[in-house]
């Protein structure tokens, strides 16, 4: 039951933001009383905590599932589909509100960020060179940090805004030139495999 407060409760807040979202709101979702959500989570702010460990918890078993792939260049763009799909299940005004009146919980997306992603694009990077397939010449603290900025920008509406930009064709063009700025010949050509996939399927 626990779960699956969690579950409704993240995907309401994922649709509608966090500020307008109601306990009975959440309740009436599960179709279950007020009273027994109030049993399993004292107030909303406790919800709403919860909820994000929920959340990070579940992009850290992606992250997990992504490292398992063939090569540095498949585990890349597997990446990719769970970070379009995280943003496509995610009004931005959900973040604005997590910041703006939820700063405990917006410090654990900001750790999860620095803790988890970065080191995980690091990680990618240093086994794409012990692949042969990126360049072993590079500052990778530098090159981690600019993909990790260069992802984040995508899912910000100041950047690229949803009336202007299609978030699939932002996350395949940026990822292509990212690749292209790290691999060498040999990824190259691990890469083309995968190119015509990559710009032209949307994900789902």
């Amino acid at each position: 039951m626990r779960e699956r407060i969690l579950d409704t409760a993240l995907r309401l807040f994922r649709t509608y933001g966090m500020k307008s979202v109601t306990m009975f709101d959440i309740s009436r979702e599960c179709g279950i009383s007020k009273k027994t959500v109030y049993e399993h989570f004292t107030d909303k702010d406790a919800l709403i905590n919860e909820s994000i460990d929920f959340m990070l918890s579940q992009r850290g078993s992606q992250i997990n599932q992504c490292a398992e792939s063939d090569n540095a260049i498949a585990e890349l763009l597997e990446s990719l589909q769970y970070s379009e799909q995280f943003a496509q299940a995610i009004n931005p005004v959900m973040f604005y509100e997590l910041r703006k009146y939820h700063p405990d919980a917006w410090a654990k997306v900001d750790a999860f960020k620095q803790q988890t992603a970065l080191p995980t694009i690091r990680k990618n990077l240093d086994r794409g060179i012990a692949e042969g397939l990126f360049h072993n010449n590079m500052n990778l603290d530098v090159i981690a940090r600019m993909r990790q900025l260069q992802l984040e920008s995508v899912f910000s509406p100041e950047q690229y805004p949803a009336t202007h930009y299609n978030h699939h064709e932002v996350l395949a063009e940026l990822t292509w030139h990212y690749i292209q700025g790290v691999a060498t010949l040999k990824g190259m050509e691990v890469a083309g495999n995968y190119r015509d996939a990559m710009v032209a399927v949307p994900v789902h």
